[in-house]
């Protein structure tokens, strides 16, 4: 799939997960947390395909979602930022998830 035709899915699947990455999976979860780092990610070869700023649905918080791609593998990070004297810092950890197909019982 080229990438122009597979960033407006990418942006409705990062808009429409529901699990944050560092939550336990569900049993029809599509995204599947990882220890990769988004440095893993790129030093492994993915590429950043779309990036999305919203604030956090529990802490109004600014959050930037990275969606990273690789021939057909897809990972998203997650990171939330907190305002610090004029400059900005990571408040949390960054957390990465893969996208798989969900598992139904």
């Amino acid at each position: 799939m080229k990438p122009g035709r597979i960033l407006p899915f990418l942006v409705g699947c990062v808009a429409a997960a529901s699990l944050p990455a560092h939550a336990q999976p569900q049993p029809n979860a599509q995204w599947r947390p990882t220890e990769a780092t988004l440095f893993d990610l790129i030093q492994n070869g993915y590429g950043i395909v779309g990036v999305t700023s919203v604030a956090a649905r529990n802490s109004g918080l600014p959050e930037d979602t990275y969606v990273l791609q690789k021939n057909n593998s897809l990972y998203r990070c997650v990171e939330t930022r907190a305002a610090e004297t004029g400059a900005t810092r990571s408040s949390a950890p960054m957390h990465c998830a893969e996208l798989v197909k969900p598992y139904v019982e």
